[in-house]
């Protein structure tokens, strides 16, 4: 069996509530750091797809009035601006498709170290809690059944 005291304070196998009250503060601390530094990537991502959807905008400006002054005919206009329309909603398309996936990757960056975190402070899994359930319910039967027969026995002698 365990050699850990039975003691108020102290959760076999997991250490004492102070110890325990300590790593929930320092999993917080860190939980906090790591959701900030998403965070700052996430709003790094957004301006850097939109200053880049700005500077695109200002090139398409730029060559549309290129084409205004230069082809006075309608209808080289129209399809002019037409291939320009075109051009821009394919960049502005690409630009949200890396905003989203620079999202994307941020989050699973989140989620790994959240649960690099956990291991590393030997916070119980899912599965360990699972577990201990069993354990739990499994031993409770065990106990009852045992009161069960005990209170069936006839007492002992007496001396």
């Amino acid at each position: 069996m365990s050699a850990e005291p039975d003691t108020p304070g102290h959760t076999p196998g997991l250490g004492s509530v102070a110890d325990l009250q300590a790593q929930a503060g320092r999993i917080a601390r860190e939980l906090g750091d790591n959701a900030h530094q998403v965070w700052l990537a996430g709003i790094g991502a957004l301006a850097r797809a939109q200053n880049e959807g700005s500077r695109l905008f200002d090139q398409l400006a730029e060559e549309g009035r290129q084409v205004e002054g230069a082809d006075a005919s309608a209808a080289g206009a129209a399809g002019r601006l037409e291939g320009l329309r075109q051009s821009l909603d394919s960049a502005m398309g690409r630009a949200q498709a890396r905003a989203g996936e620079a999202w994307e990757t941020m989050g699973k960056v989140f989620e790994q170290r959240v649960q690099q975190t956990l291991r590393q402070l030997d916070v119980p899994t899912r599965d360990d809690l699972d577990a201990l359930g069993a354990r739990i319910d499994a031993l409770t039967r065990e106990l009852q059944r045992s009161r069960g027969t005990d209170a069936a026995a006839p007492p002992p002698p007496e001396i």
